[in-house]
C-alpha cells in the first residue's frame, strides 16, 4: 500500500486522522465544538402559505468544520443523478424547468416532499456515509453525522445539509428515473419538488403507477406512493400535489413551460409599473412609495408581499436594487438575448443614468446584448453580401468580370455573418462562347473584393471568408477590418420551429443602390427530418425565397433564427428550402472548436460539392 492509499483509508476510518487531517483541527479541540450539542442559531421565516419555516444556522466555527466536511465528501461521492436539479453546480431552476419544456409535453404532476430535511434522520446519514461511495467507519460516519445534523435531523441552514440530502435521495431518485422512464414520463427533482412530465393528451390515460385521476381529484399513483412513503421512507404533502395541463400554465419550480422557460406574467408587470412610476415622478417619489406599500405588507403573509420577498424587520431595500435583481432573474429565465428583458433593461439603464446627472446616484448598469428584437433592429443586422472580381482563364489573360450578391445575417455573436456558399461559387464568367461558374476562392479569379453593405447607412466594408461548406451550402463571413462597424445579431430559437408556425423571411431580393429590407410573412410548410434530427423546412408562398434573397435568416415573431434561406422555387421548379438552425449551429461549434480547426482551415471549402441554386445573383454590384 502506498502513502497515498494509507492517507486515504485512515481519513475514513480514523477520527484522530480525520479531525487532524480533514478539518485541520485536533480531536480533543473538536469535541468542545461538536458536544455535548453542535452550537446554532435559529430563527423563524415565513413559508409561502405562511407558516413558519425555522432556520438553524450554524455558529461561524461550526460552519468552517462543516465546509470542509462538504469539500471532503464532494470530493468522494461521484456523478450526480442527471433527474437531480437542486444545490448541484451549474444546475438550477431553470434547468429543471427545460428537462419539461418540449412541445410534446401535455400533462405535468407536481409533488412535494413534506418536512424534507427534517425526514432525514442521524441514522440515515450514518448509514449513507458507511456505505459506497464514501465507505467510512462507524466512528468517522458517526462524529461526521453529529457535526452535520441538529436534534438529529438535517438542519435547514447548514451548508452540508443540502449535499447530504442529494446522497440520501440517490437510490429514490434512481427508481423514480426508473419509474418515469417505463411509463415514458420525465422526471426530475429540485430538493423537496418532484416533477414528472407526460405526452399523453388525456387526462384519463395518464399511468396510473404515477398519477390517478378521479372526478377532478389529483393523487399520486400507488407504485409512486410506496416508492416514496415506504421504500425511501419521505411523505408526500397531498395539499401541494398538481397536475396543469397545456391549455393552463404548466409550472415547474415557479417557471411556466407551456412554450418556453419563462416566468409569470404579474412578475413583469410589477417591473414594468415600477419603472413607469420611476420614469413619471422620479425616482425619489418612486422609492417613497415603494417604502409605504412595504410597510403596508411588513405584517402580511408571505403570498401577499409585493415581489413575494421575505423583508427583513426595519429594513426596506432599495428599489433600484430591488428592480436590478428582478431584471437579472428574468435574464437568466429567458436568456440574454431576449428582447422583454432587454427593452426593460435598457429603460432601467436609462432612468439609471438620468437619476445620475441630477444627485450622487450609484448603480450598477445591466448587460445587454445588441440581439435583434424588432423589426427597426433587424435591419442593424442584415447586410447585402456582394463581391466583384477579374476572371483569368490563363495568367494574365482577362476573359470576364465576375459578381455576385445576396444576403448575410450577424448571427449568435457580432461580427460572424452567415449566408450561403453558393453566392461565392454560382456566378458566371463567360470564356469565348461558354459560360463556366466562378467561384471567389477559384485560382482564376484575380483583384477580386468582398464587401458587406449596409443600405440603412448607405456604407460598405470589407469583408473575409471564414469558412465555407458547400456540401451544405453555407459560408461564414466577418469584418476584414480591426474595429467592426455598429451592428447587433440575432439570437437563434431553443427548439425547431414547428410545422404551420409563422415567421417572417428577411432578405434583399431584387436588391439595387440603398434598398431596404423585406421582410416577408411566410408559414412552416413542412420539414424534414433525418436520424430524428431537423435539417430543414420549406415556406408557403413558391417563389418566396427570390434571387437575393439566399443567405437571409427566416425568424420567428421573437426575431430568433428558424433557419437561413437557401434554395427558392423557381418558375414553379422546386421549393423554397430553409436549413434549420440546429444544423447551422453544429456547423459553427465545430468550426470554432480548436481541434476542427485543423480539418477545417479558414477560406478553404470543405466539400467538393458545389451548390448551385437560383437564389445566387449574378449582376453588377452596386456602386457604393
Amino acid at each position: 500500500m502506498n502513502l497515498d492509499a494509507f492517507d486515504e483509508m485512515q481519513k475514513r476510518t480514523s477520527v484522530s486522522w480525520f479531525s487532524h487531517i480533514v478539518l485541520g483541527t485536533p480531536y480533543s479541540q473538536l469535541k468542545t465544538v461538536v458536544y455535548p450539542k453542535p452550537h446554532y442559531k435559529s430563527f423563524v421565516i415565513k413559508k409561502q402559505n405562511g407558516g413558519p419555516r425555522v432556520i438553524h444556522e450554524p455558529r461561524k466555527e461550526l460552519k468552517l468544520i462543516q465546509k470542509k466536511i462538504l469539500a471532503f465528501l464532494s470530493e468522494r461521492a461521484g456523478p450526480i443523478k442527471p433527474a437531480v436539479h437542486g444545490f448541484v453546480h451549474k444546475r438550477s431552476i431553470l434547468t429543471n424547468a427545460l428537462k419539461h419544456c418540449s412541445p410534446t409535453t401535455h400533462h405535468i404532476l407536481n409533488l412535494d416532499l413534506k418536512d424534507f430535511f427534517p425526514s432525514i434522520t442521524f441514522r440515515r446519514v450514518r448509514g449513507a456515509l458507511r456505505k459506497h461511495p464514501f465507505d467510512c467507519s462507524h466512528e468517522v460516519a458517526t462524529l461526521i453525522a453529529h457535526i452535520c445534523t441538529f436534534n438529529g435531523t438535517l438542519p435547514q441552514g447548514a451548508p452540508t445539509s443540502p449535499f447530504l440530502s442529494n446522497m440520501l435521495c440517490r437510490r429514490m431518485d434512481r427508481d423514480l428515473t426508473d419509474l418515469a422512464r417505463r411509463y415514458r414520463a420525465t422526471y426530475t427533482r429540485y430538493a423537496d419538488d418532484l416533477t414528472f412530465s407526460f405526452n399523453v393528451r388525456s387526462a384519463e390515460r395518464l399511468p396510473s403507477a404515477i398519477c390517478m385521476v378521479e372526478d377532478g381529484n389529483v393523487a399520486p399513483g400507488t407504485e409512486l406512493t410506496e416508492l416514496i412513503t415506504t421504500k425511501h421512507g419521505f411523505a408526500i404533502n397531498p395539499t401541494k400535489t398538481r397536475l396543469n395541463d397545456r391549455f393552463g400554465r404548466m409550472e415547474v419550480t415557479g417557471l411556466t413551460v407551456n412554450n418556453f422557460p419563462n416566468v409569470r406574467r404579474n412578475f413583469i408587470d410589477r417591473i414594468r409599473g415600477a419603472l413607469n412610476a420611476w420614469e413619471t415622478y422620479g425616482y425619489a417619489a418612486a422609492q417613497l412609495e415603494w417604502e409605504k406599500r412595504n410597510a403596508t405588507y411588513i405584517a402580511a403573509p408571505y403570498i401577499t408581499k409585493l415581489w413575494r420577498r421575505q423583508t427583513r424587520a426595519n429594513f426596506v431595500p432599495k428599489l433600484k436594487n430591488v428592480l436590478w435583481g428582478k431584471l437579472l432573474f428574468v435574464r437568466m429565465v429567458r436568456g440574454k438575448e431576449d428582447a422583454l428583458y432587454t427593452r426593460l433593461a435598457e429603460r432601467y439603464n436609462k432612468a439609471c443614468a438620468a437619476e445620475q446627472g441630477t444627485v450622487p446616484f450609484v448603480y450598477e448598469k445591466l448587460p445587454i446584448e445588441p440581439v435583434v428584437r424588432d423589426y427597426g433592429s433587424a435591419e442593424d443586422a442584415v447586410f447585402v453580401l456582394e463581391w466583384m472580381g477579374d476572371y483569368h482563364s490563363s495568367p494574365g489573360v482577362f476573359e470576364d468580370m465576375v459578381c455576385s450578391q445576396g444576403t448575410a445575417f450577424a448571427y449568435r455573436e457580432l461580427n460572424l455573418f452567415v449566408t450561403c456558399d453558393h453566392l461565392l461559387s454560382g456566378a458566371k464568367a463567360k470564356v469565348g462562347t461558354f459560360e463556366v461558374e466562378a467561384d471567389y476562392d477559384a485560382k482564376e479569379m484575380v483583384n477580386k473584393t468582398l464587401q458587406l453593405v449596409h443600405p440603412f447607412t448607405k456604407q460598405s466594408w470589407p469583408a473575409k471568408v471564414l469558412y465555407r461548406n458547400a456540401q451544405l451550402d453555407i459560408a461564414l463571413i466577418a469584418f476584414d477590418m480591426p474595429q467592426p462597424p455598429p451592428h447587433r445579431y440575432f439570437a437563434a430559437m431553443e427548439n425547431s420551429i414547428r410545422v404551420r408556425t409563422s415567421g417572417i423571411l428577411i432578405g434583399f431580393p431584387a436588391y439595387k443602390n440603398w434598398n431596404r429590407p423585406d421582410f416577408l410573412e411566410e408559414k412552416v410548410l413542412n420539414r424534414t427530418e433525418p436520424n430524428k434530427g431537423m435539417a430543414s423546412f420549406t415556406i408557403t408562398g413558391a417563389g418566396s425565397i427570390r434571387p437575393g434573397n439566399s443567405g437571409g435568416p427566416f425568424v420567428d415573431d421573437r426575431f430568433r433564427v428558424a433557419g437561413v434561406a437557401q434554395r427558392g422555387a423557381y418558375m414553379g421548379d422546386g421549393h423554397d428550402e430553409c436549413l434549420c438552425f440546429e444544423v447551422l449551429n453544429q456547423l459553427i461549434d465545430k468550426w470554432k472548436a480548436p481541434q476542427a480547426k485543423s480539418v477545417l482551415p479558414e477560406n478553404k471549402i470543405a466539400a467538393t460539392i458545389v451548390a448551385t441554386s437560383p437564389g445566387a445573383v449574378s449582376t453588377a454590384a452596386p456602386q457604393t
